[in-house]
């Protein structure tokens, strides 16, 4: 049974790879996309554990099980995916706010202090990790940057 919305996205569900400390601490990841043809969706959320694929990337996916299984990343839109784990949790407004300046949409985990940051590709890079690296030194916060756009 797939999950689907009412404006027409539908869930493309990620079969996750965990690293030697067992993460991420789920299996699957279930990411919205639209569907636009022929086996083809494109990204309309940020993904939390998923790495590789962006906001707004065209994907192929596949019916199996009941469900639409991610294959793999057809075009990518460009978008970079990063992840912070804000260790203080009344950092996160802030630390939001910061990111947004800079251009970046957030998306907030269920998982306290976990948020996904997509990096549009007018936001450099460059300028962007300036500014996570400070806040690494500082420990308010650990990222990392689960895909990165193609330059």
């Amino acid at each position: 049974m797939t999950s689907s919305s009412a404006d027409g996205r539908i869930k493309v569900v990620v079969k996750l790879e965990k690293d030697e400390d067992d993460y991420p601490p789920v299996d699957y990841e279930g990411l919205w996309a639209l569907p636009i043809g022929e086996g083809l969706f494109q990204i309309d959320n940020v993904p939390f554990f998923a790495r590789g694929i962006a906001h707004g990337d065209i994907v192929s996916a596949t019916f199996e099980q009941q469900e639409l299984r991610f294959r793999d990343v057809v075009r990518p839109s460009g978008h970079s995916t990063l992840r912070l784990i804000i260790y203080d949790e009344k950092d996160i407004p802030s630390v939001r706010a910061l990111l947004e300046e800079m251009g970046c949409s957030i998306e907030q985990s269920h998982i306290p202090g976990l948020i996904s940051v997509d990096v549009p590709p007018t936001v450099s890079l460059a300028v962007l990790r300036t500014s996570l690296d400070e806040g690494e030194a500082q420990e308010r916060w650990g990222y990392e940057e689960a895909c990165l756009a193609s330059i």
